[in-house]
């Protein structure tokens, strides 16, 4: 279960053009939804307290309005994870699928909702439930907005949530109540429409 938590908050690629200007929730959620697919490689480093070196991975994504979330890990081992709003199903190596469903874990599902929320730049949702702070950053072509929690569950299990971005989703940041940090960083973005074989990635 912890690890489909984790997953939860590594999830999409959001894929904006930034018009130079200082840029607004408003305009986060309306380019943020005119892209249907985004694809792109990642690199995670988790930094855990008591540990000399971070846990480090890579793998790629596929972030689709219509079909969910494909993310699958190729180092250290291979993972991958399969979500959208009626069920999760994680397969760790040659092992058999992990699922839950919605109607199984309905207050799991309340939370993926709200991380959707994050992730769509969905206004309402984020002012009721963080404190935000949207800016640019010191490079005028880049945008960071931190999240910090303001209920339950999320202010249980983190501190704040950075995202930092220029055209795309570039990298982010999640400081937990433990004083540990992840770090993830996407590149080599595509949007095109998926592919039939992509479609079947999410079967």
């Amino acid at each position: 279960m912890k690890n489909f938590l984790i997953l939860c908050f590594i999830l999409p690629s959001i894929f904006f053009v930034s018009n130079g200007q200082a840029i607004t929730l408003d305009e986060l959620q309306q380019k943020f939804s005119q892209y249907p697919v985004t694809r792109a490689n990642f690199t995670q480093d988790r930094y855990i307290q008591g540990m000399n070196k971070p846990l480090h991975s890579t793998g790629r994504m596929i972030i689709s309005q219509h079909h969910g979330l494909w993310w699958q890990q190729l180092t250290p081992f291979a993972l991958t994870l399969k979500m959208n709003d009626q069920r999760m199903q994680q397969i760790i190596g040659q092992q058999p699928p992990q699922i839950i469903r919605a109607d199984e874990q309905p207050q799991l599902f309340q939370f993926n909702t709200l991380l959707a929320a994050i992730f769509n730049a969905d206004k309402i949702t984020l002012e009721k439930n963080f404190q935000l702070n949207l800016s640019d950053s010191d490079n005028a072509q880049k945008w960071q907005l931190i999240l910090i929690p303001k209920m339950a569950p999320l202010n249980k299990i983190f501190h704040k949530i950075t995202l930092i971005g220029d055209q795309y989703l570039l990298q982010i940041t999640i400081d937990d109540k433990q004083n540990d940090k992840t770090l993830i960083v996407f590149t080599d973005h595509q949007t095109l429409p998926l592919t039939e074989n992509e479609k079947h990635l999410f079967d």
